[in-house]
């Protein structure tokens, strides 16, 4: 005589159901927060960014304060007095072989 379990089977996918929905919505969760950090991420670097072009404003002030005070023609004329010469396209370096990259022609 043969018994018919069918509670057996069903409690083994009823198992299975409910781990893939905790696995589900706990991916879900996990995606989640990924999301609200990254947000957090670009909102911070957006800000730290705005403080930055901030210091970078306050000491181009503070520099062009720097120079009226100590007089800006002083400079020109302590460099002509060492023998300095300004070139209005300096030369930085320069090839021996004075061609372009060959590859860049192409």
């Amino acid at each position: 005589m043969t018994f018919i379990q069918p509670t057996k089977r069903t409690n083994m996918l009823n198992v299975a159901i409910a781990m893939l929905v905790v696995a589900i919505l706990g991916g879900t969760f996990l995606l989640v927060v990924a999301y609200n950090k990254t947000v957090d991420l670009s909102h911070s670097i957006q800000a730290d960014k705005a403080k930055l072009d901030s210091i970078g404003a306050a000491n181009t002030a503070m520099n062009n304060q720097i120079l009226t005070t100590l007089g800006g023609a002083d400079f020109t004329s302590l460099a002509l007095a060492d023998g300095l010469v300004f070139d209005p396209s300096p030369q930085y370096f320069t090839n021996p072989n004075d061609q372009q990259w060959p590859l860049a022609q192409q």
